[in-house]
């Protein structure tokens, strides 16, 4: 069995050096999409919220509204 050159085995460190750099870049960008997706995900959910808000106090307005104006109604006629 021959023994590696040193040129082979600087070529052979360079090369783990560059894999393990690739790879933590590719973790930085996994990192930063997973980011990037929690907030697309809370803003999806405070418009859902909000939204959800917007139709229930359009559901029950014209009720307590109605209940307001038959009480003026009631009090005025009573004056």
């Amino acid at each position: 069995m021959e023994s590696m050159k040193l040129s082979r085995i600087i070529f052979a460190i360079a090369a783990i050096i560059v894999g393990v750099w690739l790879l933590g870049l590719l973790f930085k960008l996994a990192a930063w999409f997973i980011s990037s997706l929690l907030y697309i995900a809370a803003i999806i959910v405070i418009i859902g919220i909000v939204r959800y808000w917007w139709e229930d106090r359009k559901k029950s307005k014209p009720a307590n509204s109605r209940k307001v104006i038959d009480a003026e109604i009631i009090n005025n006629g009573k004056k």
